[in-house]
């Protein structure tokens, strides 16, 4: 039976939904919210928690959501066809960049499985002394997140194929160390504060930070419903709103109000001292320094990197082929010209007399030092 949809009213009284994952990357949203700066650019917001990626995909493409806190990979499946019907969606900001990590069960870590190179090792002795025993299982986030390919990269640095040695699951991030704790898995890659929640409780040890793997990856951005910001929504307040969030959030200073602004039962739900531990997660996990061979100016996790660059999108497109995910003649660039729009951006922080790239395509730099810049598919690891 055919339904007709509502229309988006442009000048509609009625506030505008944005949705939120229980996350630290979280903060710009959330912050923008508390500290009433959505208010002062004229618009009225209400933030919805969600579980996880799936609800925040399907309500922003059916409309049930005008924006979100949403993964990089959300508007790039979205292009690709990934969702199979509802409204284009469309990433117009980043809110930040790393922040994520790749945390092993406790058991792992008590067999001396301390790297890529080490689970390589165990998995290979286990399949040789115990014939018939339960692959490993490891949990991501989503398919098209860049949690899952950095993962997929880790392993295969320490020679582990991800299809055939051990198996891959997705499930929402605040459920890893409960799931870590009963057995269910025995590794995952998601975002803070999950790792550190895991490892404060015993049940996990945080073994590689995300930004090791790729400097400054990008992950979380703002996600439009291409109809609503078409059909007149206030893209450009929220964005401006949200820049000054991001600004309040990248504050050293700030951290432990924010932490406790995040610890709230309507936002993360985790005591204001663990989310500050965990957002100072740069130089040590628990009591353990991470940083002896790290430059000065790693940073695990920035709240400040905001523009909504093509070459994000192109790259994460380009590990999807990697991995045989996406056919190989498709062109990343034309596909992160079709799910990222930098106008309301430029527009937004223009006003502020923020510094923007000149370009939509500046170079992302890999870990080799290398610069991706827009092109066919790239053979190999990260580089």
């Amino acid at each position: 039976m055919h339904t007709t949809r509502p229309q988006f009213r442009p000048g509609s009284s009625s506030a505008i939904r944005i949705g939120f994952v229980p996350l630290n990357d979280a903060a710009p949203v959330i912050a923008t919210f508390e500290l009433g700066y959505f208010k002062d650019e004229g618009v009225e917001v209400s933030l919805r928690r969600e579980l996880g990626w799936a609800n925040v995909r399907d309500k922003l493409a059916y409309g049930r959501l005008d924006a979100a806190h949403a993964l990089l990979g959300l508007p790039v499946a979205s292009a690709l066809g990934g969702v199979a019907a509802g409204d284009p969606v469309r990433s117009v900001m980043a809110l930040g960049s790393g922040g994520d990590a790749i945390t092993l069960s406790s058991r792992l870590a008590k067999a001396g499985v301390s790297s890529a190179t080490a689970l390589g090792e165990f998995i290979g002795q286990t399949k040789a002394s115990s014939k018939g025993a339960r692959p490993l299982m490891f949990g991501h986030v989503f398919d098209s997140s860049v949690h899952h390919y950095l993962l997929r990269d880790w392993l295969a640095s320490g020679g582990i194929d991800p299809d055939k040695d051990l198996r891959l699951c997705v499930l929402p991030p605040q459920q890893m160390p409960a799931h870590l704790a009963a057995g269910h898995l025995d590794g995952f890659c998601a975002g803070e504060p999950w790792n550190s929640v895991a490892h404060a409780d015993g049940v996990g040890k945080i073994t590689a930070l995300t930004t090791d793997l790729l400097p400054a990856h990008p992950d979380k951005v703002l996600a439009v419903n291409g109809r609503w910001a078409d059909g007149g929504g206030a893209v450009t307040s929220v964005v401006r709103a949200l820049l000054r969030g991001c600004r309040y959030c990248a504050a050293p200073t700030n951290i432990d109000a924010l932490a406790e602004m995040l610890s709230r039962p309507e936002y993360l739900d985790v005591p204001a001292a663990a989310l500050a531990a965990s957002l100072r997660l740069d130089r040590r996990v628990g009591p353990e320094k991470v940083s002896h061979l790290r430059p000065s100016e790693w940073q695990m996790r920035a709240f400040d990197t905001t523009f909504p660059s093509h070459m994000h999108a192109a790259w994460l497109v380009t590990q999807m082929q990697r991995w045989g995910h996406v056919d190989r003649s498709i062109d990343p660039c034309a596909i992160a010209a079709r799910c990222t729009d930098t106008a309301p951006y430029r527009t937004a922080a223009a006003s502020l007399d923020m510094g923007m790239p000149s370009t939509d395509t500046p170079p992302m730099p890999l870990r080799s030092g290398r610069m991706f810049e827009c092109s066919p598919f790239l053979e190999g690891t990260l580089v």
